[in-house]
């Protein structure tokens, strides 16, 4: 599980942007608001925050996503997910608006939460997004889940293992190209593009590589301390002096050799 926590002016566009989710969102949860319109919401949320005028920041976004990999989620578990989250914030009895959204693909719940409580005081929001994150592991490993760590661990890993496997086929795919393009065709024939990168001058800098599968992109140096335009330049141009030689040598093989039988003596 993933949260990120901000203190922020607040604004009906905020309020607005966690209602839509390209028309799909979904309303969670709410608390001690009526308002159907963000800017409806908005006005009961600066009722409040007009006991603490001091705090100019006055309005929490935050951002929270459950890990949906190793399992789904229905809407009654992240409701409850959501509201023991803003209760390990200590945030449980504000104001606040929770939405679901998934146009992504990958759930994720929305909240805009009123910093300033019904008896006045402000929700101190030191390490707010620190807190947000230690509140997310805590619930993740409650629930033998994924934390942030672990994701973070397993990209690091799956990246790793994909830098070789790009690795292999530059290898492989260098080793009897004679042009750029020919190289290129067999880095997409394996699943990769390969793009040229330039200078302001129009000078060719170096290549990146992509990967068609996961669109994670590398420069060529990420592949490997070898993997180089320079290089490649070689390694096609020994190729190609390897190609003539080959060429040379058959038809050599192929011309035909002088009779050198004795003639007869007259």
């Amino acid at each position: 599980m993933v949260s990120q926590a901000n203190a922020t002016k607040g604004s009906a566009e905020g309020i607005r942007y966690i209602m839509d989710d390209k028309g799909q969102a979904v309303e969670l949860d709410r608390n001690m608001i009526s308002g159907e319109t963000p800017t409806e919401i908005l006005a009961e949320f600066r009722e409040i925050q007009s006991l603490k005028p001091s705090i100019t920041k006055n309005t929490y976004s935050i951002y929270f996503s459950p890990d949906n990999v190793q399992r789904e989620f229905t809407k009654d578990q992240l409701q409850e997910l959501g509201r023991e989250h803003l209760k390990e914030l200590g945030l449980e009895k504000n104001q606040y608006l929770m939405t679901l959204h998934t146009s992504t693909g990958k759930p994720h719940i929305h909240f805009q939460v009123n910093r300033i409580g019904f008896d006045g005081q402000a929700h101190n929001d030191s390490n707010i997004s620190k807190k947000a994150q230690e509140s997310a592991e805590k619930l993740a490993k409650e629930r033998g889940l994924l934390t942030a760590k672990d994701i973070r661990k397993m990209h690091k890993e799956k990246t790793k293992e994909l830098r070789k496997e790009i690795h292999q086929a530059y290898n492989q795919s260098k080793s009897k190209a004679t042009s750029f393009e020919e190289f290129a065709r067999s880095m997409h024939n394996r699943g990769y593009n390969v793009e040229l990168t330039k200078q302001r001058s129009g000078k060719i800098q170096g290549f990146r590589i992509v990967d068609r599968q996961s669109s994670q992109s590398f420069k060529a140096s990420e592949i490997g301390k070898e993997v180089r335009y320079g290089k490649l330049e070689m390694s096609i141009s020994e190729n190609i002096q390897q190609k003539i030689k080959k060429e040379k040598e058959a038809q050599i093989e192929l011309k035909p050799k002088r009779d050198r039988s004795p003639g007869l003596s007259r």
